[in-house]
């Protein structure tokens, strides 16, 4: 799993470095459903091609004990209407107090809306995400891009 993690930290580190001109660092909060926490995000947003971004982001949630956080790599669809849609694959991090850190494989469905006429574009996200040990959540956020 670690092996995981490394090449998708890589392959955004590399993605980061090609195309820095079309790219976007994004800020984000918001709640997830189960667990009923909060969360904060931040991702790298790469445009490909106009309208496709791939978007390589971490996610951690509050809870009271322990650890939860997610590391992914996300692809959009843009739509002209400034909604996008898209999917993405990642790693869940999950610890409690006294236990061990579980890992878990990670499939997104997102989607959303964003402003693009005004700086710094602001944006509404859903994301309902799968983990592969069972446990499927949906979280709701807002964020802009820096």
């Amino acid at each position: 799993m670690r092996q995981i993690v490394k090449a998708l930290v890589l392959a955004g580190i590399v993605l980061c470095t090609i195309i820095p001109a079309q790219s976007q660092i994004r800020v984000y909060a918001g709640k997830y459903n189960d667990p009923d926490k909060w969360f904060a995000g931040a991702g790298y947003r790469i445009g490909i091609i106009p309208l496709i971004d791939i978007i390589p982001n971490y996610e951690y949630l509050f809870v009271e004990s322990g650890h939860f956080s997610t590391l992914s790599v996300d692809g959009t669809i843009g739509f002209l209407v400034v909604g996008y849609a898209g999917a993405g694959i990642g790693t869940n991090f999950a610890k409690g107090s006294g236990t061990d850190t579980k890992t878990n494989a990670v499939f997104n469905l997102l989607g959303g809306v964003e402003l693009k006429a005004v700086p710094l574009s602001p944006f509404l996200q859903l994301k309902y995400v799968m983990l592969s040990g069972g446990g499927n959540t949906l979280m709701a956020g807002a964020g802009i891009h820096l």
